[in-house]
């Protein structure tokens, strides 16, 4: 489905990424039948159940996700559209594999080590899950079509498949797996200046930016600090850029002034995607923006339709001089999972 105001995602193959590589490659989404798997640029990885034919909302969700490092973590959650009572009992066709008490949280069943490689096999395997509480009562199910093609994406990303530590179809060979350290993203703090363009300087970016023809209805603009340096302040100013179906278009520029009075505006950069929207004069459009001052973040959130099920998400980091991914995350089908896959991570470091 495709997405308003958004950069297609990139599904090129996954790369093992240095620590401050350029250009960005996200992960690769890949989807069989009613479940799907990505792995992020650290080779950690994720398979999602999706709901199958019925679309029936009572069927839990069910994550599987799987570290690249050599301790070779594995950890299953499931989620419950009604969890009751206080233990449940994991069946994969109709064969006992798990049980235990149900936590509180989003996640009332969580296996982590032995207990979720053993459950892992046993769903690659099979081809229904059920979840019963006390007294045999039904808690969900959901199909497990699928799981083989999930499991054998992440085991080949991974460099585990035939491994004794394979999700799927494990054997006696003994791999290296595949890992690539978290990028670090070096970034200068704001700080407390709090100078900021007034509503006279922001009007006239309004009127001069190609947001001017797309704006609608009711509006809200922001201006926030980015700081000072080397003796000019800078400044993050959001337009209203548009909108479409539960999807609200913003375009980011950063001004410049000398004296905090006469400001220069130009179109915030980024460093994912390479190339800014071309019909808008270079602006980089974010969804659904958010800015987080104590973080230095801000965030794009866009769904492909109102129920969430589908989309893409980003966050960046003001480093200083640009805006730089932290971190991104989809799901291309909308299959009824609120879930969307990480598809590339990298970590923040402040300088003193």
């Amino acid at each position: 489905m495709s997405l308003p105001f958004v950069t297609a995602l990139s599904v090129g193959a996954l790369l093992a990424i240095p620590l401050h590589a350029a250009p960005i490659e996200l992960g690769k989404q890949v989807f069989h039948k009613d479940w799907a798997a990505a792995c992020d640029n650290s080779f950690s990885c994720e398979a999602i159940s999706l709901l199958g034919d019925s679309q029936d909302d009572s069927i839990p969700t069910v994550k599987v996700v799987r570290s690249s490092d050599s301790a070779v973590t594995t950890e299953v959650k499931i989620s419950l559209a009604e969890p009751k009572g206080e233990r449940y009992r994991i069946l994969i066709d109709g064969r006992p594999v798990a049980n235990g008490a149900l936590a509180k949280g989003e996640y009332p069943i969580r296996l982590q080590g032995a207990d979720a490689m053993r459950l892992v096999r046993a769903m690659g395997h099979g081809r229904k899950l059920v979840v019963r509480g006390a007294d045999n009562a039904p808690l969900g199910e959901l199909s497990l079509k699928g799981t083989a093609a999930a499991f054998t994406h992440i085991d080949v990303v991974q460099n585990r498949a035939r491994t004794r530590n394979a999700l799927f179809a494990s054997g006696r060979k003994t791999l290296a797996p595949k890992t690539a350290p978290v990028p670090t993203i070096p970034a200068q703090r704001i700080g407390k200046q709090e100078v900021i363009p007034d509503a006279g300087a922001i009007v006239g970016l309004v009127e001069s930016s190609a947001c001017a023809e797309t704006r609608v209805g009711v509006t809200e603009d922001a201006a926030y600090s980015l700081g000072k340096q080397a003796g000019t302040y800078k400044a993050l100013v959001i337009l209203s850029c548009g909108n479409g179906p539960y999807n609200f278009s913003s375009a980011p520029f950063v001004g410049t002034s000398s004296d905090g009075k006469k400001w220069k505006f130009s179109p915030a950069r980024f460093d994912y995607p390479v190339e800014a929207d071309a019909r808008l004069g270079g602006i980089h459009l974010l969804v659904n923006s958010s800015w987080d001052a104590e973080t230095q973040q801000i965030s794009s959130y866009a769904k492909g339709r109102g129920s969430g099920d589908c989309g893409s998400a980003e966050t960046y980091i003001w480093d200083g001089d640009m805006f730089r991914l932290v971190d991104a995350f989809a799901m291309e089908e909308c299959r009824g999972s609120t879930e969307w896959m990480r598809l590339w991570r990298a970590k923040a470091e402040f300088k003193n």
